[in-house]
């Protein structure tokens, strides 16, 4: 597609015989959540028939858009009559650097000699992929588990979970964050890894996690596993990310970033997560911290494991100290017992 196919427009010149048969499309720009200032111009791409077309709105940069999730920045793309079909409409919102502050695109099938609509969600922090992943054909603009496929070197793969709606991957610069590193945001975290926020009352964090897709070698660390599913969007299948080798027990937080404790799983696993609030002794449901709106829910503070203890026939959920089955080390007048079902021998609970 050439420029005298496809270009920005102005929607009045639909009454002009001229252009009377060509067809137009009115582009809706809005963000996904987080409002990005400063955008001085948006750089659009039209593909049609595996053809691309780059075109800039407004013509001149200048430092007056604001794109928020409300208030749509609006213009026309114009189409000769010939074309028709499936269209993809992207969308790099730019700095007066050209610097790229957030990418997002939407689709639609050109209504030939007449006008359509293409809404497109720009996601802050976003790039454009490189390149399309499986021709296009699926919801992921790139793949989580192979960030350099549609993104390139220097990129990673970031998920953008709905509920009710297909996971949506989008590239983003990659910083220097490791897997366990404290971030803020996407782009702080290193090829491979995603940003995610662990929450809990009393507790936000947000750490750059490692996706695995089923690899336990992928993760790269002794003791890490991949066996994190992270519910995304409206598809069936989880995401997978590796689980955090630390050190649960003494004070309970070795190995996790600030805020975070270290548990015990499955398997004895370790992996960081929010604490809870409740002290050795304290009736619990889980080990981890609750986010408030679980019925009868209660966690168990950092260095402690929620535990099914029985006693005269009667059994009970406790919080009891973490210790390693190795060294046996448990306060005064406790000893370190395996917990049920153990195989590995690595951890315990005092009691």
């Amino acid at each position: 597609m050439n420029s005298a196919r496809a270009r920005l427009a102005i929607v009045a010149c639909l009454l002009l015989p001229a252009c009377k048969d060509d067809s137009y499309a009115v582009v809706s720009v809005l963000t996904d959540a987080d409002s990005i200032a400063a955008v001085a111009q948006l750089r659009v791409h039209v593909i049609n028939d595996s053809a691309t077309d780059v075109l800039y709105y407004p013509q001149q940069p200048t430092e007056s858009l604001a794109l928020d999730s409300v208030h749509p920045v609006t213009f026309s793309v114009q189409f000769d009559h010939s074309r028709g079909g499936p269209t993809t409409v992207e969308v790099e919102a730019l700095d007066a650097n050209q610097a790229t502050l957030g990418y997002g695109r939407g689709e639609a099938v050109i209504a030939q000699g007449g006008v359509f609509q293409v809404k497109v969600v720009v996601v802050a922090g976003a790039v454009r992929p490189e390149r399309e992943l499986d021709g296009g054909t699926t919801s992921l603009a790139c793949d989580p588990y192979v960030p350099a496929a549609a993104c390139g070197a220097g990129q990673t793969c970031g998920l953008i979970c709905k509920a009710g709606e297909p996971a949506v991957g989008m590239c983003y610069l990659a910083g220097a964050g490791q897997p366990g590193a404290a971030c803020a945001k996407n782009d702080d975290c290193v090829p491979g890894t995603q940003c995610f926020e662990f929450s809990a009352v009393g507790c936000s964090v947000m750490t750059c996690l490692r996706f695995c897709n089923h690899d336990d070698n992928a993760c790269g660390e002794t003791n890490a596993f991949c066996n994190l599913p992270i519910p995304c969007g409206s598809g069936s299948t989880a995401f997978l990310t590796c689980s955090r080798p630390c050190d649960p027990t003494g004070t309970g937080t070795g190995g996790c970033a600030a805020g975070l404790a270290c548990f015990v799983y499955k398997d004895e696993t370790t992996d960081c997560a929010c604490p809870g609030l409740g002290a050795v002794g304290a009736p619990c449901t889980q080990n981890q911290g609750c986010k408030g709106d679980e019925a009868n829910c209660a966690g168990c503070a950092a260095g402690s494991s929620c535990v099914v203890l029985t006693n005269a026939g009667t059994t009970a959920q406790v919080c009891r100290p973490i210790c390693d089955l190795r060294t046996r080390a448990c306060p005064s007048g406790t000893t370190c017992n395996a917990f049920s079902g153990s195989t590995r021998g690595l951890f315990g609970f005092c009691q």
